[in-house]
């Protein structure tokens, strides 16, 4: 098939150009079909780009820019996050293929070789600028591990560009929950939202599991005076004792299983649907996302409103610091940290409450 004759207004352009769209320029190599992105430009430039890479596929002559382009092989950054390896929990493998998407959209087309901080710094401005710093902030780590793979592969070979980046402070907003009478005031209001909320607030706070934990955590784990959970996030099991006790509560944990159980529903997990309910049936698990929705429902029923209102991830905080006031249980281990860091990041109150100091006897 003949190939398609160029608009009249091309007529004069050189072979291989192309202009996809208005002002944004592509040049496409005859020996292989890749096609090279110049990007926009001036139609002038674009021609003479062009004109000199078709002399490099002829002559085979050196030349600069994009001749550079199609005489050596260049990976860009779009070719590298190709390369990121993909494991992880379900959620952090979403994240990151939506912080891929972000990166190659502003940086794709830049060659892995000649990627600056500069280059890195004005995606991460852009970010901050329009009001997403948390964004920028999980926008750099991840750039700063894709430059450390590029490096891995010999893409990269001047050290890594991103790292070189001013990390963005952040100033956490939401506030923890103010002790167990907080706790409380929506837990009372919990039924008035979901018939299986109580329970599920219940398990987080004596089990200090995180939400994704509590919603699949299945009636067979528990045998033997033991309660196995499995942390999604991490990969690891954790062993708990029924018999772990939260004395603000009143509760064992055996206590907020048994409830569980009693619901009178035939049903794999603890935390369960009671009834059928719109597209939901008795017995099946509840949708993890529903657990932080349903909170925030009975948190504003409790008149607990504001930008910086507690969500039901800070149950877990608050089952840390209610086990370490009254002593005796591993909240590291029971957590499931790995590291002190994490652990004391879930011991900080953010403000709420004072510092206490320990005096031995």
């Amino acid at each position: 098939m003949a190939a398609r004759p160029r608009l009249r207004k091309r007529a004069n352009w050189p072979d291989n150009l192309h202009m996809p769209r208005d002002g944004y320029y592509t040049w496409r190599d005859p020996r292989d079909g890749k096609t090279h992105i110049l990007g926009r430009m001036p139609l002038a430039q674009a021609i003479h780009e062009a004109q000199e890479a078709n002399l490099v596929v002829a002559k085979g002559k050196v030349a600069k820019t994009l001749a550079e382009r199609v005489q050596t092989e260049q990976h860009t950054i779009a070719d590298l996050l190709k390369k990121m390896p993909v494991k992880g929990a379900e959620s952090t493998i979403k994240n990151r293929k939506s912080y891929d998407t972000h990166i190659e959209r502003c940086l794709g087309s830049v060659p892995c070789a000649e990627l600056t901080t500069k280059h890195v710094a004005d995606m991460l401005e852009d970010v901050i600028d329009a009001g997403k710093a948390p964004l920028a902030r999980n926008l750099r780590s991840r750039i700063v591990a894709v430059c450390k793979r590029g490096a891995s592969l010999g893409w990269i070979v001047n050290g890594n560009p991103a790292a070189n980046t001013e990390q963005e402070k952040l100033i956490v907003r939401r506030r923890r929950l103010r002790g167990i009478e907080e706790f409380n005031a929506i837990y009372e209001k919990a039924p008035e939202v979901a018939d299986w909320l109580q329970n599920a607030m219940l398990l987080a706070l004596v089990s200090g599991q995180d939400r994704s934990t509590c919603a699949r955590w299945e009636r067979a784990s528990v045998k033997d005076g033991i309660a196995t959970a499995f942390r999604k996030k991490t990969k690891i099991y954790i062993e708990i004792p029924t018999a772990l006790r939260m004395d603000a509560l009143g509760m064992s944990l055996a206590d907020v299983i048994a409830r569980c159980k009693s619901t009178g529903v035939v049903s794999k997990y603890l935390i369960h649907h009671v009834r059928n309910k719109g597209g939901a049936k008795s017995g099946q698990p509840v949708k993890i996302d529903s657990l932080s929705r349903t909170f925030a429902e009975a948190r504003e029923l409790a008149g607990i409103t504001g930008d910086d209102a507690p969500s039901f991830h800070e149950i877990r905080s608050l089952s840390k610091r209610l086990y370490e006031k009254q002593g005796g249980v591993d909240t590291k281990a029971l957590l499931g940290h790995m590291t002190e860091t994490a652990a004391d990041l879930y011991a900080d109150s953010r403000g709420i409450e004072p510092v206490r100091v320990k005096i031995s006897a």
